[in-house]
């Protein structure tokens, strides 16, 4: 009788444990979702938008992940039909100038900076847009 209880005892603290063990370990380090950059921007970032030259979504693609590569972007959206980039990023961190020339960089010029040619030219065929294209802040 006593080793069945003993049993019940060990059955049970092991489903506590594997009940409430994962939570005491999890972390919420993702990146920042555009349902909270609200947030983050009330409480500590700056939220702007301007013109980043590109035509499809491998364009939006590569644009954002430039972007979200610097310390201090949190979050980095590039709309196709506007050609503009929103970012939320830390002024304290980052400068609004730096991810200008990080996007140009990897290719697409900014309304600020001129993009990489070197890089241009190693962009898909549909990621290459017209040169002379016009984009500007709203």
């Amino acid at each position: 009788m006593k080793k069945n209880i003993t049993i019940i005892v060990f059955l049970v603290f092991g489903l506590l444990i594997g009940w409430f063990l994962p939570d005491m370990f999890t972390t919420n380090d993702s990146k920042i979702t555009s349902e909270n950059a609200e947030k983050i921007v009330e409480l500590m970032g700056t939220e702007t938008s301007f013109g980043v030259k590109g035509n499809c979504g491998m364009c939006k693609k590569t644009i954002e992940i430039a972007a979200m590569s610097l310390d201090g972007v949190f979050n980095a959206d590039w709309d196709v039909n506007t050609k503009q980039v929103s970012l939320v990023y830390d002024s304290q961190i980052i400068d609004l100038i730096s991810i200008h020339k990080v996007i140009a960089g990897s290719g697409y010029g900014t309304e600020l900076v001129e993009n990489n040619m070197d890089t241009y030219e190693n962009l898909p065929l549909c990621c290459k847009y017209d040169p002379n294209m016009n984009v500007k802040s709203n």
